[in-house]
């Protein structure tokens, strides 16, 4: 049925408004982004250096879009975007490309520079029913593209290059066309080389690596030089609700991120591992009417890698909040002695706890909305803020 629909009637919808705004996308560069995490980082990365080097650049992201909680909106608005780009005398774009967009045409007629594949893990296998067709979905983007840059450390990678053989691959573990080497990480800094150019920044995260490189790329690709990019990486771009810090003054980490699949949450928790004296502390839950099968992976990943878990409420739409986080709780890995969880449904008390908990030298990392500014409950968007949520949480602590 949703093959139906996406060939019947989005595909049209795709090609109408290509012809209603004159194919604004053929005066523009464009260069897309997919994968399952990382894309945002690597859209905004990408953003930054570009106009860092004075080349007039949009860009549609997570952050940035229009669409209510979506990434890729629909091709009257995305057309709209770039057809306004393209009369203010813009020359570039860089766009976050969901599966579920290329799976439905929204980008259907626009011709990439570059396409960018982060990675492919667990997730939105509710809509795709299965790795294979997320995958192909994931794949179209190429199809679209003049370059394909490539992660050869991902599984998806032999698939894509035998299918689209003119592709640049990068890696940390495998050889590559630019392979990252002598990895250093400090507490307040991370750096590498690649293909001869030294790269340090004060993004103290491992998993950067991943993101850093894709963007590196294709900035090369696109003219920048080496030196210049390197620069520029010296001071991370900050990207709302990425990694982003909540200053305090107790003495103890608060962070802000949008980690919500299994793989985003074990890249995540694992660099503020090594990075925590104390206890790690993650505040999380998963999304209703969504990929069931993930969350207790979820649990699982969190439970391994943390000290204590407040399984709490993120987006549940039309599902019952008991529901999933026993989902979650599920998922729990039994054999690891040293954690401890706590089911508190309202994510407002889930951080007055996970504040009350903290000593000196914790890290508490709240997951899953980050940049959001509502959640969402049945059918009704409620105004929420992360950062907020800290606030009210450590002034309640203060003036105990």
């Amino acid at each position: 049925m949703q093959q139906l629909k996406n060939y019947f009637w989005h595909l049209p919808l795709g090609w109408l408004y290509q012809f209603l705004y004159r194919f604004p996308s053929k005066k523009l560069t464009l260069i897309g982004v997919t994968g399952t995490d990382g894309k945002t980082t690597v859209v905004h990365l990408i953003h930054h250096l570009l106009s860092q080097a004075g080349i007039p650049c949009g860009i549609i992201s997570t952050i940035t879009s229009p669409g209510l909680h979506t990434t890729s909106p629909d091709p009257q608005i995305v057309q709209h975007y770039l057809s306004s780009l393209a009369k203010k005398a813009y020359t570039h774009a860089v766009l976050e490309v969901t599966s579920h967009a290329l799976d439905q045409f929204r980008f259907v007629g626009c011709r990439f520079k570059i396409g960018i594949l982060t990675n492919i893990t667990h997730e939105h296998l509710d809509y795709h029913h299965s790795y294979q067709r997320y995958l192909r979905a994931k794949a179209r983007l190429f199809g679209q593209s003049d370059i394909a840059i490539l992660n050869q450390d991902d599984s998806s990678c032999p698939f894509l290059s035998a299918n689209f053989p003119r592709n640049i691959s990068y890696s940390v573990k495998k050889s590559s066309n630019y392979q990252a080497k002598n990895i250093h990480l400090k507490s307040s800094t991370l750096s590498f080389a690649v293909n001869g150019q030294k790269i340090v920044t004060d993004s103290p995260y491992h998993y950067q690596v991943y993101n850093i490189l894709p963007a590196y790329i294709a900035c090369l690709k696109l003219g920048l030089k080496a030196e210049f990019i390197a620069r520029q990486l010296i001071h991370f771009p900050l990207i709302p609700g990425r990694r982003q810090q909540f200053k305090n003054t107790l003495g103890f980490q608060t962070i802000i991120d949008f980690a919500h699949t299994p793989n985003a949450l074990k890249e995540t928790l694992s660099s503020l591992r090594l990075q925590t004296k104390g206890n790690l502390i993650v505040i999380f839950g998963a999304t209703g009417g969504r990929d069931q099968s993930k969350r207790p992976l979820m649990g699982r990943v969190v439970s391994q890698i943390a000290d204590i878990a407040i399984i709490t409420a993120d987006d549940t739409r039309h599902e019952k909040i008991a529901d999933i986080n026993q989902h979650i709780i599920n998922g729990l890995d039994p054999s690891q002695r040293h954690f401890k969880y706590y089911n508190i449904p309202n994510r407002q008390d889930a951080f007055n706890l996970a504040v009350k908990l903290a000593k000196k030298g914790d890290t508490i990392i709240a997951c899953g909305k980050g940049h959001e500014t509502t959640i969402l409950h049945g059918l009704t968007e409620y105004p929420w803020s992360e950062a907020d949520a800290f606030r009210t949480a450590i002034n309640a602590k203060i003036h105990v």
